[in-house]
């Protein structure tokens, strides 16, 4: 009637084991590359919000030193001016002290308002997802 043979029970039972493996075994190497890729993949955000966050630190140092050399000009002309009106000496290197003070606090939180220093927000955002990800897969195939 049927020419092909038929599996026994204790074939078909070693065929899923075999299979059974293998499948776990492509199901690790799966989720290895995937580890991978997405621990590439964090790098590159990493780089990228690192690129953009030294781009952005070298506008705010050129525009603090404008900003710095601009109040230096005016002040320097403001003390000219300021020496040829008031005849007390004393008087006019008080108010240059106070003037040149008061500059270099305001510059200087400009120039720290500006700054952008500590890790990349949107990369540590990432990191927690993934790892929440990580601890639920785990938690899902650890029963």
């Amino acid at each position: 009637m049927d020419s092909v043979p038929r599996a026994s029970a204790t074939d078909s039972a070693n065929a899923t084991n075999g299979h059974g493996r293998r499948g776990l075994i492509d199901l690790a190497r799966v989720a290895v590359e995937d580890t991978v890729r997405l621990v590439q993949q964090e790098i590159q955000l990493a780089k990228i919000e690192i690129k953009e966050m030294l781009a952005s630190n070298l506008k705010a140092a050129v525009f603090l030193g404008i900003a710095a050399f601009c109040g230096l000009l005016f002040f320097i002309m403001l003390l000219v001016t300021i020496a040829l009106v008031i005849p007390a000496h004393a008087l006019v290197a008080g108010i240059e002290t106070v003037l040149f003070l008061i500059l270099a606090v305001i510059l200087g939180l400009i120039g720290k308002g500006m700054l952008k220093i500590g890790a990349p927000p949107k990369t540590m955002t990432t990191l927690k997802e993934d790892a929440e990800w990580a601890k639920t897969v785990l938690k899902r195939n650890g029963k």
